[in-house]
């Protein structure tokens, strides 16, 4: 007996033995991707768990509400015991261990933009690394196929070539017109898929030490642990240039059928962009909800002169709200220590770092901030008003509503009337008296002792509110959101938006029914949305910089690509 178990006992040890070294062979060990972006990239994004960040979606309550009355499958990974399989050992299809092994960032090396007449175009040079973890003659066959499919859809029918490039395989598939191409190149265990080639090879030459990588920047690592980037499902960076490039693309974006909208931008974004050294963000799933956080640095010295107008003395109270209705898609608010002291605070620092040009336009600049609430006279404003400041907005796309504390109503109502004209008419609203313009749809009235300035139809329901006490308040959806917030923080900003039409738009986007389940499931969809928090961000002057927090159902990402892929988003 103990001849026969001796020999049984061995060839058990030796089986663990040989288990033990195969799966620790088959490990995957993490890769910094920062070591595929270039120095000098204006953006960086990496994840580097995509099951988890799947395994996330599927449990935030949003998703949970919503999946079944829209269509969408209530897991998104095909099998969650196949997926671990194939992490640990390398076995399953080749989908299932790419899913399973796979880091990934995105990377911003530049931006392109080019004019049509009054239309600019911008096209963001964008590089997707996928380090696979995989062989690659396991991991190329679907990952070239994949972006066939995806050349297919767009082009329509792509022109492929091949080449070699320094020994890196690249491909190509191109548009018909050969105005848009696909690149990608593959290089052991990683595949660096963009729109364009030399951003594909920089990436390469990142990674081999022939070019300046990322990795090791010392603001990089300053603001990976400022957003608790290991413990975060995705995590970003933005340069300063990046921060230049993003604020041009707005500016383009709000004046692109302007004749000088390129001037504009580059004074925008040259201006206000010397005030941000740089930004991380990091996102990840916290109580079935999404928590963002940003962490911005500000140029040296910006955040001392601001912090003694800017960070205020009291406490935020969030039941203060009787102006913004049940309904309201958004409020925010704002509350520093002196809002005069801000506004000369920051026309100083704004002129103190731009050139003679951005110098001469930051006052007219920030002016234009006040604009779209009806206040063409900001020096008369900021000295009226109060510490509290609020803006609403009723429907998603409609004009805000300012409302403000009257400190001085003379100065008010003549900031008031520089907007209505001399013919303004009045009517009354319960107790409160709405003035409003002859010419146009803009009202402004004095409620107890606060200002408001808006839309007429807009100012008037805030009115209602108020006089018939149905205040946003009042909803479990927005007591949800405000349980969350810590009031005993020094908060600057705070913002609550309802998140029922981006929470449905990106789910929609996984649903296998397609338009048909809004007119089969409308009634549930609705109901579904409706149990769903207000989404809500914080703002805080913290050290050299700004601290942005949120909750929401999906967050930045998942509002991202719903922009992105418009066309099954309703």
């Amino acid at each position: 007996m103990i001849r026969i178990r001796r020999p049984k006992t061995l060839i058990a040890l030796l089986l663990v033995a040989f288990l033990v070294v195969w799966l620790y062979w088959n490990r995957t060990t993490r890769t910094d991707m920062s070591t595929y972006a270039p120095a000098d990239s204006l953006a960086f994004v990496e994840a580097n768990d995509l099951t988890e960040v799947a395994q996330g979606i599927e449990r935030t309550q949003a998703w949970q509400a919503l999946a079944g009355p829209v269509g969408a499958r209530p897991s998104l990974l095909p099998n969650h015991w196949f997926i671990r399989l194939a992490r640990w050992t390398g076995i399953g299809s080749a989908e299932a261990i790419l899913l399973a092994r796979s880091q990934v960032a995105v990377v911003f090396t530049g931006a392109e933009a080019s004019q049509a007449g009054p239309t600019v175009t911008i096209k963001p040079l964008a590089t997707l690394v996928i380090e696979t973890h995989t062989t690659q003659r396991r991991m190329r066959p679907t990952l070239e196929r994949h972006i066939e499919d995806l050349a297919t859809r767009v082009y329509g029918q792509p022109l492929l070539s091949r080449k070699q490039v320094d020994g890196v395989d690249l491909s190509e598939w191109s548009s018909a017109d050969g105005a848009r191409h696909i690149f990608a190149a593959f290089a052991d265990t990683v595949a660096i898929i963009g729109n364009d080639e030399p951003s594909v090879l920089h990436c390469v030459e990142a990674r081999r030490g022939q070019r300046a990588a990322l990795a090791g920047e010392k603001q990089l690592d300053d603001l990976r642990k400022k957003v608790d980037a290991p413990n975060a499902n995705v995590v970003g960076f933005v340069s300063k240039p990046g921060v230049k490039s993003l604020l041009q693309a707005y500016a383009l974006y709000r004046a692109q059928s302007s004749s000088d909208a390129a001037t504009v931008s580059r004074i925008f974004s040259e201006t206000l962009g010397n005030l941000v050294d740089g930004f991380g963000w990091s996102s990840r799933f916290v109580d079935a909800t999404v928590e963002e956080r940003c962490s911005v640095t500000l140029a040296q010295g910006v955040a001392d002169k601001l912090r003694g107008s800017f960070v205020p003395e009291e406490r935020l109270a969030l039941n203060d709200l009787p102006f913004v209705p049940a309904d309201a898609h958004s409020v925010s608010l704002y509350h520093v220590r002196d809002v005069e002291g801000v506004w000369r605070d920051l026309n100083a620092i704004i002129a103190s770092h731009a050139d003679l040009i951005g110098a001469i336009a930051a006052r007219p600049m920030l002016r234009s901030l006040l604009k779209p609430y009806g206040i063409d006279d900001a020096d008369t404003f900021v000295h009226a008003v109060g510490t509290r400041i609020q803006t609403i907005r009723l429907e998603e796309t409609s004009p805000a509503v300012l409302v403000t504390e009257a400190f001085d109503r003379q100065g008010l109502r003549k900031v008031a009337h520089q907007r209505l004209g001399a013919k303004a008419r009045t009517e009354n609203v319960g107790d409160f008296e709405l003035m409003l313009s002859s010419t146009d749809n803009w009202a402004a009235s004095f409620a107890d002792n606060h200002f408001l300035s808006g839309p007429a139809d807009a100012v008037r329901r805030c009115l209602q509110a108020k006089a018939q006490s149905q205040s946003l308040t009042s909803t479990d959806a927005f007591r949800k959101s405000q349980r969350l917030v810590d009031v005993s923080l020094p908060i600057t900003a705070l913002t609550f938006v309802n998140d029922q039409h981006a929470a449905i738009s990106f789910v929609e986007l996984f649903s296998e029914h397609g338009r048909s389940a809004f007119s089969t499931s409308a009634t549930a969809i609705d109901e579904a949305s409706r149990s769903l928090p207000y989404a809500v961000s914080v703002v805080i002057l913290k050290d050299a910089g700004l601290e942005w927090t949120s909750r929401s159902s999906f967050g930045l990402l998942g509002s991202l690509l719903v922009t992105l892929m418009p066309e099954t988003a309703k």
